[in-house]
């Protein structure tokens, strides 16, 4: 009987190290992934089209997808007034879709939608590989900025008060010139 108990206890203490040590903080470099968007094409860290440039990833769980649009608007204008160097800066979205009760067919079919009209990489991930690699947060939202070499310089979770968005642009802003 003791064994046993032993037994659990050490399943019991790996699951929890193992699940503690898969948080992503600031300054771990970034697990990769390789997920596909709405279209079929994959994509993981080492895709050409973020190679070389700071990521701004956007974690989202569909029923919270409106809580960072704010974030989205302001990268854009500051893209667009020449504060972001398209070249060497790429943002784009991870869609949890375990986080929502909502028929994945709909929110691919949504996301689908949105990424032929404005060109956005709208990643799905199908069974929390992002959670289970990065520890970031189930039914929220979440903001990732990574550098050129995948190395996590900003991390928060929830809705992005104006203090840390102008936090987080000026991070983005520094690693897209270092």
């Amino acid at each position: 009987m003791k064994k046993i108990v032993f037994a659990l206890l050490l399943v019991l203490l790996w699951t929890v190290s193992s699940a503690v040590a898969a948080e992503l903080k600031v300054g771990d470099k970034a697990p990769d992934f390789k997920l596909k968007d709405s279209t079929g094409k994959e994509y993981s860290l080492d895709h050409p089209q973020f190679m070389g440039k700071v990521l701004y990833i956007a974690y989202v769980d569909p029923d919270e997808k409106d809580t960072n649009n704010h974030v989205e608007d302001a990268l854009k204008k500051e893209r667009d007034s020449g504060g972001l160097d398209k070249a060497r800066y790429e943002g784009f979205g991870i869609v949890n879709l375990k986080a929502s009760a909502m028929p994945n067919f709909l929110i691919k079919s949504a996301i689908k939608s949105k990424q032929e009209k404005t060109g956005a990489i709208i990643i799905l991930d199908l069974d929390y590989t992002i959670l289970n690699l990065w520890g970031v947060k189930n039914d929220s939202s979440d903001v990732v900025v990574l550098d050129k070499e995948r190395i996590c310089r900003y991390l928060y979770n929830g809705k992005l008060p104006q203090e840390e968005l102008v936090k987080m642009i000026q991070i983005i802003k520094e690693y897209q010139v270092k």
